[in-house]
């Protein structure tokens, strides 16, 4: 088969995320490349036909298939279709086995460990301290993310609980999609309605929790916003400031735990709990690594050292004594004393990429999502704070500000959880990701602003760092930040 000729039995490749959306009445399927960030809009009719396509039936038993379930076509447009998308790169090869890139690689064998190694299962949980999270139950979390995962049990649970929605009771695929491509995969993923869940209520209570307990709705959901990592001594139990309950919490007695204090070792989770690892070297700065170890104790040093008022100068101020000195105690020394940041010429870079890969998203979000989809309007926010900002006067002004109370401990708390639980430590050199960080939190200092000016009045509005923390992983627009690092 010649490249330009598309699989005798296609299927969706891997690396294609097919999501469902209603949005009013009209409902959708969006193709998302994850490689390219290439969006496709496909109808209901052209859905059916693609999702018939497993990589087991050749054209015309596509045809036959999608036929049985109402969408008629003729072989020759079929045909027409499939060589579209294998054109534009979204089909996977005939063999299963081929294109199965990380999705489908069989899980690795657990690495032999050295002698004296301890056993994984037996590292501590090392939860974050003084902290319990007040759930306000309206549901920010369930509206903003692309993708919520069910696994098998737990989407037949949800169809069983909630029948009515999406017509969903009796056929899975009128409420879920594949969590990748077309082939049968563990996990789908649920459809979404002007953005939001489908199991979501209008008043933003989930139905599966109303009906059935916080057992019935998926893990990702119940252990949503704690994180794991596992740094080699340790399993760090986190939370990821990606909802506004997290940082409304921030001070507050009582609350959920992170964690049942039942639970004592990595061993005594659930096995399904997804437990990321630190891997055994990181990038410090750009051409600069260091041992697992050496970050780790130097990451419990900079946690306990006294946060600056400005904790963004803080960041920037760390990055550059990265860069110079490496993972040293006056590194540290410079993120508690800080030179002030009031140089809009430093973020210029870092802003204007973020700008440009918002601004992307808000033009093709205001093509098919609803104008009530939060993360329609979260990425507009944030496309126009950075296009402000883009202003050297409006930014020094900014960066000259005193950083009022409130937002100083919101933005010390989220320092303190992304050092707990190892979250700046990722695909970007750390001193990158430092700089980057520091960009967020100016960013969100400028959202209320913007905000204000549409007259939102969404709760998720309540704290603009979750806002803009849920929006830069959950839809892709971290990438900025290596935009940014290649633009300086």
């Amino acid at each position: 088969m010649s490249p330009s000729t598309p699989p005798a039995r296609p299927r969706l490749a891997d690396h294609v995320l097919a999501r469902r959306h209603v949005v009013g009445e009209e409902e959708r399927v969006i193709l998302h490349d994850v490689r390219t960030g290439q969006l496709l809009q496909l109808g209901p009719r052209e859905w059916v036909l693609l999702s018939a396509a497993d990589g087991t039936r050749d054209v015309e038993g596509i045809v036959i298939a999608a036929a049985r379930e109402g969408a008629h076509a003729r072989v020759p447009a079929a045909q027409a279709f499939f060589a579209e998308l294998h054109a534009a790169g979204l089909l996977g090869a005939d063999d299963a086995g081929e294109d199965a890139g990380p999705w489908r690689a069989a899980a690795p064998a657990a690495p032999a460990l050295d002698p004296g190694e301890r056993d994984p299962r037996e590292r501590p949980l090392e939860v974050l301290p003084d902290f319990g999270l007040h759930c306000d139950g309206r549901g920010s979390c369930c509206r903003i993310y692309a993708s919520i995962l069910f696994d098998p049990e737990e989407a037949a649970r949800a169809r069983a609980l909630r029948p009515d929605v999406l017509s969903g009771g009796a056929r899975h695929e009128r409420a879920f999609t594949p969590e990748r491509g077309t082939w049968p995969c563990a996990a789908s993923v649920v459809a979404m309605r002007d953005g939001r869940c489908a199991y979501l209520e209008g008043e933003g209570r989930c139905s599966l929790h109303a009906k059935g307990g916080p057992e019935a709705k998926p893990l990702g959901c119940r252990t949503f916003p704690t994180s794991f990592i596992d740094d080699g001594e340790s399993v760090r139990v986190s939370v990821a400031v990606e909802c506004a309950c997290v940082l409304a919490s921030v001070g507050r007695p009582g609350g959920a735990p992170l964690l049942d204090p039942r639970l004592i070792t990595r061993g005594d989770l659930d096995e399904r709990i997804d437990v990321a690892r630190l891997p055994e070297r990181a990038q410090v700065a750009p051409g600069v690594t260091a041992s697992r170890a050496e970050v780790v104790a130097w990451s419990r040093r900079l946690a306990a050292a006294a946060p600056p008022p400005d904790v963004a100068a803080g960041l920037f101020s760390l990055a550059g004594a990265l860069e110079a000195e490496g993972l040293t105690v006056g590194a540290i020394a410079r993120f508690e004393r800080p030179d002030p940041l009031d140089d809009p010429a430093a973020l210029a870079p870092w802003l204007a990429a973020l700008h440009g890969r918002a601004a992307r998203r808000a033009r093709e979000d205001a093509s098919w999502r609803s104008e009530r989809d939060l993360a329609r309007r979260a990425t507009r926010w944030i496309a126009d704070a950075t296009l402000a900002l883009g202003e050297p006067d409006l930014l020094g002004a900014l960066l000259l500000s005193p950083v009022r109370a409130r937002v100083g401990d919101r933005e010390r708390f989220t320092l303190r959880a992304a050092l707990h639980g190892h979250r700046l430590l990722g695909a970007l050199p750390l001193s990158l990701a430092l700089r980057d960080r520091a960009v967020r939190l100016v960013v969100a200092r400028a959202l209320p602003a913007v905000i204000a000016g549409e007259g939102a009045d969404d709760p998720a509005c309540a704290e603009p760092i979750a806002l803009v923390e849920a929006m830069l992983r959950g839809h892709g627009l971290d990438a900025y930040a290596a935009e940014a690092a290649m633009a300086g």
